[in-house]
């Protein structure tokens, strides 16, 4: 980890990912920079993490982004339908809201869904 970074993790789909990043944005651009490389792998190597059914979506436009703090106490961004958000709207959270806690789910104001 380089000096001055913070530990995230940014979910969508089905998926979990460690991301070390200055901000939640940048966690997010981090792991769209991942998925969008491991497009351009050739077909015999892989990412084990990383499936191309997540690069085609993100290709389609159809990932969304929530970022959190390691424990999964706090929701800090995240991005929605290609729009980042600071604070997660209930919109957001629906759309993964498999991903998340009951507790972390009530963080987001029931008036942005």
């Amino acid at each position: 980890m380089n000096q001055g970074t913070n530990k995230y993790l940014v979910v969508t789909g089905i998926c979990c990912f460690r991301v070390d990043a200055l901000t939640p944005f940048q966690a997010v651009e981090a792991l769209k920079e991942r998925i969008h490389n491991r497009g351009r792998l050739p077909q015999h190597l892989t990412d084990p993490d990383i499936g191309m059914s997540l690069v085609e979506a993100l290709h389609e436009g159809r990932l969304n982004f929530i970022v959190m703090d390691e424990e999964r106490t706090l929701l800090l961004g995240g991005e929605y339908k290609g729009n980042y958000e600071d604070q997660v709207s209930r919109r957001l959270a629906d759309s993964l809201r498999d991903m998340l806690s009951e507790n972390l789910y009530y963080q987001t104001d029931y008036r942005t869904a």
